[in-house]
């Protein structure tokens, strides 16, 4: 079993620009970008907001991507323009970047942190599996008391690379995303056992 150590900048532009297996493009500034262990990541332009809901109540039973529809919306928002982030505020945005891992490495998703201390919060599913393609979705939500302009390009988190034993298998993808994508709470399959409990009727205890 390899040691699983972060990766370092010469090791990552060897695998970036020599081996070519790791695969994180495009970078608007390689130099800057690539550090010691990690990679700048950019937002994209294209982000997933809340509306004015139509639904009063979130329940992973019934909520499906159609349903999640009722209350959040797909905008996209040029290169040049922004899309303020008010306070308490919540949405999903993408990396501008495509990455794509080999089966021999790993990545977290951190907030940078510039941003952090400005009250701005990536709250993505950090781990990135070895082999995934793909931009990756990212949760963006503002704790602070002020707006916060998000800017398509800006260098918002980064992507700690780390070497791990290597997949005997390459896991099945079954698409490759390019923007960020609606939540399915129904996707658990621990849903239907649950359902079935509470469906189930409850034996009754007799009393002497």
């Amino acid at each position: 079993m390899s040691e699983v150590a972060a990766l370092s900048k010469d090791e990552l532009e060897r695998r970036l620009y020599r081996q070519r297996d790791l695969i994180i493009s495009p970078m608007l500034n390689p130099k800057k970008q690539i550090g010691h262990g990690s990679v700048d990541i950019s937002l994209g332009t294209r982000f997933i907001v809340s509306q004015t809901p139509s639904v009063t109540e979130i329940d992973p039973m019934t909520l499906g991507s159609k349903e999640i529809r009722k209350f959040q919306k797909e905008v996209v928002v040029p290169f040049g323009n922004n899309l303020t982030l008010h306070p308490h505020h919540f949405l999903l945005a993408c990396t501008f970047e495509f990455i794509a891992l080999p089966k021999d490495l790993c990545a977290f998703v951190l907030s940078r942190s510039s941003y952090g201390r400005a009250g701005l919060l990536i709250a993505t599913a950090t781990y990135v599996h070895p082999c995934w393609q793909g931009s990756l979705t990212l949760e963006l939500q503002n704790l602070g008391e002020v707006p916060i302009k998000l800017r398509p390009g800006s260098h918002i988190g980064q992507l700690v690379i780390l070497a791990s034993s290597a997949l005997s298998e390459v896991p099945l993808q079954k698409w490759i995303p390019v923007g960020p994508r609606f939540g399915d709470l129904r996707v658990d399959p621990r849903l239907d056992n649950m359902q079935q409990i509470y469906l189930s009727p409850v034996p009754q205890t007799e009393t002497k």
